[in-house]
């Protein structure tokens, strides 16, 4: 960041040094400690899934992840897109503004190999979790006894499978529809397998 850019952003959020002030509220060990290292990290995944990831998909891949607590990346994100150091284009993408200073190498030599590493893996899995929910759909339908999960999967105007589930409850219910969400087709390749499986 620039010194223009830096003045909009508060002492605190951008003293190189790591102090231990962020709210650590659902974080997993290893997780973030410091603001500014959640500052880092937003910027080094932005900069490394340029114009494919949103504030919500950073936000909830860091938080779901243990990584970082949900509200101080809410809010590192919106000052960064606030100071100029991240654009946000009319889909919601985020790219890093080159014009500011920031340089993307420097953020790489603060942060530890482990948090760039599951840092991308993080917002990859919500990425491809959030394409899963659009071309494949997974439904809950109350019944007299329970629930039945329908999970679907398509490609576009093809559909390759309907799976209809029972569930006792709706706790064991939702739990299949967001097992089937996170990678649908581990599910239609464990279906298949077990069917050509029980060839002679």
């Amino acid at each position: 960041m620039d010194d223009k850019n830096i003045d909009k952003l508060s002492e605190n959020e951008i003293d190189p040094k790591l102090h231990f002030d962020a709210f650590m509220g659902g974080v997993k060990d290893g997780g973030l400690r410091s603001v500014n290292s959640i500052y880092l990290t937003v910027c080094y995944i932005v900069e490394n899934i340029n114009g494919k990831v949103t504030k919500d998909v950073i936000t909830k891949a860091m938080s779901e992840g243990g990584l970082a607590n949900y509200f101080e990346v809410s809010d590192a994100v919106g000052k960064l897109i606030k100071s100029g150091t991240l654009l946000e284009n009319g889909d919601g993408a985020l790219s890093l503004n080159k014009n500011t200073g920031a340089d993307i190498e420097l953020v790489e030599k603060d942060l530890p190999y482990t948090v760039r590493e599951r840092s991308i893996r993080l917002v990859q899995k919500i990425i491809a979790k959030e394409k899963y929910r659009r071309e494949n759909e997974a439904k809950i339908v109350k019944t007299d006894n329970g629930y039945d999960v329908i999970l679907n999967i398509s490609d576009g105007d093809t559909e390759y499978m309907k799976l209809k589930l029972f569930a006792t409850t709706i706790e064991q219910a939702e739990m299949m529809k967001e097992k089937f969400l996170t990678n649908p087709a581990n599910v239609y390749e464990a279906v298949i397998s077990g069917i050509f499986s029980n060839e002679e």
